[in-house]
């Protein structure tokens, strides 16, 4: 395959229909970025060699793929063109997420941004404001992928994605976006902000019953960090939230908010509040069961279930350390290794036992390796 040097000539001849039938290379590589499947979801054609090639139009043509010197990328062709172009965007984004699954790897973030590259290229002008929501997914997704690897541009992209679904009127997006900024003032020790970040997502417009329990199981989280008891009414109130949730299709961004989840953060809140025997108790139990624990939680709740030993039994506390250091490499996930850092920093002066000084060891080791 020989190389294909694009520039804005060639693009402009694109754009004007004057190359209606690139090279095999250059649609090869269309296709690629665009996961379709055929050439003519893209809207070429081969007049010698298609049936389906529509007849000869003199008017204005639709947009076509662009690409940068050196680089095809991904321009509105779809979105331009054909009413369920943004559908198409946001299924490649339904795919890369459910290829993903656990796994968080640095192609995975490549991938996301060279789509938000092209969609800042997009919206550069100030149009195509129907893009917005777009736009907000992908970014909402990007610091999702960083938080998860350890970037430290993830709040910054959660910015950007709460600024897209305003601009949008998203209110179920803006309703998680806000969740999710609370969850991350939590991990920064802004036990305030958090407080308000879920409150505020309560009341950002009407959502879905999963999407508002897991609103609530943030608030119950804020709460339980500042030391107040009314954690036990907000779990209440989402336990029986999930007896509504009916609708999973409607819950785009919650379904993995089930009542294992919930019964998850309710031990939480009782390990901050200084229950650690329920918590413990709570913990084991979930992750001793039959049923399947999702990777990425479950580091999370080895290492919560790690301090809830730490008053009694250091060497098992740091067992617990090493299981969510474990499931980290796994899942490649830095989530787990930032939430064993107190369990970490509360083990230094137990490092005289040696499953103690392990831990600690392989958590030093595990921060400086991202």
């Amino acid at each position: 395959m020989t190389a294909q040097y694009v520039d804005f000539r060639w693009i402009g001849k694109l754009e004007r229909g004057e190359h209606r039938w690139p090279s095999v290379e250059r649609r090869v590589a269309l296709r690629h970025v665009l996961t379709v499947t055929d050439d003519a979801r893209l809207g070429l054609y081969s007049p010698r060699r298609s049936p389906d090639a529509p007849p000869e139009y003199s008017g204005p043509q639709p947009a076509a793929p662009t690409a940068s010197v050196s680089r095809i990328r991904v321009d509105d062709s779809l979105i331009a063109g054909q009413p369920d172009a943004v559908e198409v965007w946001l299924a490649e984004l339904h795919r890369l997420t459910q290829q993903a699954g656990p796994y968080v790897t640095p192609h995975l973030g490549t991938q996301v941004r060279q789509h938000l590259d092209v969609l800042d290229h997009l919206q550069s002008n100030g149009g195509r404001p129907h893009l917005a929501s777009v736009d907000a997914r992908w970014s909402e997704y990007m610091s999702w992928v960083a938080d998860n690897s350890g970037a430290s541009d993830g709040g910054s992209w959660l910015d950007r994605s709460h600024r897209r679904a305003n601009e949008a009127g998203d209110q179920l997006l803006g309703a998680y976006i806000l969740m999710r900024q609370s969850q991350r003032a939590l991990d920064d020790g802004a036990v305030r902000a958090a407080i308000t970040l879920s409150r505020r997502s309560l009341t950002h417009g009407p959502v879905p019953p999963r999407t508002r329990t897991l609103c609530l199981t943030r608030l119950a989280e804020a709460l339980a960090s500042n030391g107040d008891d009314d954690t036990d009414s907000v779990i209440t109130a989402a336990r029986r939230g999930l007896q509504s949730a009916t609708n999973d299709a409607e819950d785009e961004f919650a379904s993995h908010c089930d009542l294992r989840y919930v019964t998850a953060v309710d031990a939480r809140c009782r390990q901050l509040l200084g229950d650690t025997l329920s918590a413990g108790a709570i913990f084991n139990e979930l992750l001793d069961g039959d049923n399947p624990v999702p990777l990425l939680d479950a580091g999370i709740w080895y290492a919560h279930l790690g301090e809830c030993y730490l008053p009694d039994d250091p060497e098992r506390a740091a067992g617990h350390g090493m299981n969510a250091l474990r499931l980290a490499n796994e899942t490649g996930s830095y989530r787990a290794i930032r939430a064993s850092q107190p369990l970490a920093i509360a083990l230094r002066r137990h490092t005289t036992l040696a499953p103690v000084r392990a831990f600690v060891d392989a958590h030093r080791a595990a921060v400086l390796s991202r």
